[in-house]
């Protein structure tokens, strides 16, 4: 996570539950010092509901009862993508709040931007049901995550990293760990910019689950 000011809106983190991994990465509206107060409590939120044992879609459905309403009335609101992987088995159950789409690796392509049902950024609208999705297994094929401080990231010319360039990577190059693919994407980001100043926050995760 490289945040664009000294303090940034977007969030990760991760709670170990046995061989259970809940996970989560977002992105807060907005800049600087506000965002990161919106970002704490989300992520506070995410750590204390993810330790009752919640599947990702309740977590996302609480986190957005506290989070939107009459008590945020700056109107901010956070898109999450907030995952629950079974490490034995590689099931995943996730939920995507609004967030730019995964890219999971494998199949066909050798990677491909995840297909995800449309639900809302969290904090907007009260009262809504977060509708949650799975996969079988992610043995094997690694998940990334983003913010769009990645594929939106400017060169000195305004253009931007783009989807195309960030998927051509990861599926034409060899990556021996999760470590790797993020190494590698902040290096080739860093070239694209090109001496630019960040644009916005930046934030990777990689998950990789080896096996059969």
């Amino acid at each position: 996570m490289t945040p664009a000011k000294e303090v940034g809106g977007d969030l990760y983190d991760y709670v170990m539950q046995g061989d259970k991994l809940y996970f989560a990465l977002g992105d807060v509206s907005g800049k600087g010092v506000p965002a990161s107060l919106f970002m704490a409590q989300a992520t506070r939120l995410f750590m204390t509901l993810a330790k009752q044992g919640m599947m990702p879609a309740e977590i996302c459905t609480r986190m957005n009862d506290a989070l939107s309403g009459e008590d945020n009335e700056s109107g901010m609101f956070v898109t999450l993508f907030l995952g629950l992987v079974d490490l034995t088995t590689g099931h995943l159950d996730f939920c995507n709040a609004g967030h730019n789409p995964p890219i999971i690796g494998g199949g066909e392509n050798h990677g491909d931007f995840l297909d995800m049902l449309p639900n809302a950024p969290i904090g907007l609208w009260p009262e809504l049901e977060y509708e949650g999705e799975g996969i079988d297994t992610i043995k094997g094929r690694p998940l990334f995550i983003y913010t769009d401080g990645l594929n939106e990231a400017e060169n000195r010319q305004q253009e931007q990293f783009g989807d195309d360039r960030l998927i051509d990577i990861l599926r034409n190059t060899h990556f021996d760990s999760a470590r790797q693919v993020i190494e590698t994407l902040a290096e080739e980001v860093s070239r694209h910019r090109n001496g630019a100043e960040p644009n916005d926050d930046l934030t990777m995760m990689c998950i990789r689950i080896t096996g059969n």
